[in-house]
């Protein structure tokens, strides 16, 4: 009974590192940056960003986020770059099963609410494949360098995601331990460019 037990474990263990493996080769793509000097607008996309294994969490209702990080430096040649701004968004999605639909909350496009304070936009679409195009990037986002960029400079711009691992209730966090396996982060996109 004891070698089937340690059978299964390691069948586990060998199933999960084969996910984690391959969501490693996620990676930042497709990346457009349009500049001015008050503020730079960036779009971009995770390519290979989900797994079977990740968009069936999804489907059963499991609760996933993709943190995106975004750093602007002024390059200073023979000394360290100056750091201009920095920005950090989520993206989060939830499939509702009595509506049928993904709720996915966008952080980096703020909207006024009823109360008129600043909220997250919410989005909702009914197919797996347009919530994970919208999971996985970033549309004409709002970039504001301080101080304001100069022309003939060199700048630097650095992006990068995560998925977050999924705060389960007990005991549902001892049950799917699993999903902590989902964890990775991309490594840093940086692109470099001159103000005109």
């Amino acid at each position: 009974m004891f070698r089937i037990f340690i059978f299964f474990v390691a069948a586990v263990f060998l199933h999960l590192s084969s996910i984690f493996a391959y969501s490693m080769d996620a990676l930042v793509d497709r990346v457009v940056v349009v500049n001015s000097p008050n503020d730079i607008r960036v779009s971009f996309e995770i390519r290979d960003a989900f797994t079977k294994e990740i968009e069936d969490g999804i489907k059963s209702g499991i609760s996933t986020s993709f943190t995106f990080f975004i750093e602007l430096y002024r390059r200073r040649g023979f000394w360290f770059d100056e750091s201009l701004t920095s920005q950090t968004f989520k993206h989060i999605v939830k499939y509702d099963t009595l509506k049928e639909e993904y709720e996915i909350v966008l952080e980096e496009k703020p909207q006024l609410g009823t109360d008129l304070k600043s909220v997250p936009t919410l989005m909702r679409v009914k197919e797996i494949e347009q919530a994970k195009k919208i999971m996985a990037s970033g549309d004409n986002i709002i970039v504001k360098p301080f101080p304001v960029l100069q022309k003939g400079e060199r700048y630097r711009l650095r992006i990068k995601a995560t998925l977050d691992a999924v705060n389960l209730p007990f005991p549902l966090n001892y049950m799917l331990f699993f999903v902590s396996f989902w964890n990775y982060e991309t490594s840093w996109y940086e692109k470099e460019f001159i103000m005109q």
